[in-house]
């Protein structure tokens, strides 16, 4: 799987707020709409991953690299 840089990264989950410090998840709600997600809000919130669903981004010392989706 190719990496991606997330150019412009969000400072904190959508649903609860929290800085998102390591992990985050640009993906789908089961409510329907898109959300920058901390795990635990993907968790009881998130849809999955993959096209359609959502990606999965880890901070690293080159930036926000997506690792999965």
């Amino acid at each position: 799987m190719s990496e991606h840089l997330f150019v412009d990264p969000p400072a904190k989950c959508d649903l609860c707020g929290e800085p998102l410090t390591t992990v985050f998840i640009d993906g789908k709600t089961s409510r329907g709409v898109w959300a920058y997600m901390c795990l635990e809000c993907w968790k009881t919130k998130g849809v999955g991953l993959g096209v359609g669903k959502g990606q999965k981004y880890e901070k690293t010392a080159e930036g926000w690299i997506k690792k999965e989706g």
